[in-house]
């Protein structure tokens, strides 16, 4: 016969209520005696609980989704693992999947996901599913995270994005760059790019650098795409005396698109980038980025998102959570070394 949650109970020496609250990780009211004492007896009986009969009985599963934009990029993997690793410590599993910044694909993922009945969502949302992430976050609870969407009421995390550029850009401008080309995928529907390229607009603006459009390239983050684009900038008239990278996926395409082309850094032309990544110190010369606590926002989007799921004490409205970027100056751009 298959040990039962009474059997626990009994050989425990405590209510079956005590040990359903042991299994939830409930552990207020609970003495140390008492966990270690009911841990022995499931330890020792080798009791695995039956997941979906506690699922059914609870009408939740103890599961959430997340769903990125792009998993190779590292600051998605970052950011990922500041989601699982709280799950991890609130007893909730995660559900991880990869949309590819492709409208249809996370489509497809967000009724996949419908249909495994998971307690909450955490989206990097391409932007187009509105509708529908509308239709989700009326049955359960929805973080948006690196993403703003007005039409939806629902929790968000996010960076202050013009700041940041704002930062890339006056560090430039301080060493005499001012012919600042902007490098950015397709920015009509995120937020976070329409919030960088305002934000370098501004920058550019405040310091009295005229905007240029043919300084505006929009292209997405492979090497012959975004080479194909510095080629044909630098043969077209003056060049630019900088680089600026939307993220760590585009600036290290943008940095072998200039080796490619012969350059040197930051001799011919200064490199400064969106986020920091591993090998961004270790390049010579060393990247200059804007840097932005992705792990850290991965956690906040779980914490805001478990909250709602247990029904805890937090905002009817929705909370917006913006975290501050932090330059990361190195030597790509021809500062001094201290």
């Amino acid at each position: 016969m298959p040990v039962t949650i009474s059997d626990i109970a009994r050989q425990a020496g405590v209510s079956k209520s005590t040990v359903s609250r042991y299994l939830n990780r409930r552990y207020e009211c609970m003495s140390a005696a008492t966990r270690e004492k009911i841990g022995e007896v499931i330890a020792a009986a080798d009791y695995r609980p039956n997941a979906l009969a506690r699922s059914l009985k609870q009408k939740r599963t103890h599961t959430i989704a997340a769903v990125v934009a792009n998993i190779l990029n590292p600051f998605s993997t970052s950011m990922i693992r500041g989601i699982e690793d709280f799950c991890q410590q609130a007893g909730f599993n995660l559900i991880l999947c990869n949309a590819d910044d492709q409208p249809d694909k996370e489509k497809s993922y967000l009724e996949m996901l419908l249909a495994k009945q998971v307690d909450g969502l955490i989206i990097n949302t391409a932007g187009q599913n509105k509708a529908m992430l509308q239709q989700i976050a009326a049955h359960i609870p929805v973080v948006l995270v690196d993403r703003r969407v007005p039409e939806l009421s629902c929790d968000s995390v996010t960076l202050d994005n013009r700041k940041g550029v704002a930062m890339l850009v006056d560090h430039l401008v301080g060493l005499g760059r001012r012919d600042i080309a902007l490098f950015t995928l397709p920015f009509d529907t995120v937020s976070p790019r329409l919030d960088r390229v305002t934000g370098y607009k501004a920058a550019l603006e405040r310091h009295g650098i005229p905007f240029r459009a043919e300084l505006l390239l929009e292209t997405d983050t492979s090497q012959v795409s975004v080479q194909a684009k510095l080629a044909k900038l630098l043969a077209s008239g003056p060049r630019p005396d900088a680089v600026f990278g939307f993220n760590n996926l585009m600036t290290m395409a943008i940095i072998k698109a200039v080796r490619a082309l012969k350059l040197s850094i930051p001799d011919d032309i200064a490199v400064i980038g969106f986020d920091d990544w591993e090998w961004a110190s270790l390049l010579e010369p060393p990247v200059t980025v804007v840097d932005q606590p992705a792990y850290d926002m991965g956690s906040k989007a779980a914490t805001l998102l478990i909250a709602r799921i247990q029904g805890k004490r937090i905002s009817k409205r929705p909370v917006v959570a913006v975290f501050e970027p932090k330059l990361i100056i190195r030597s790509s751009c021809g500062e001094r070394a201290d």
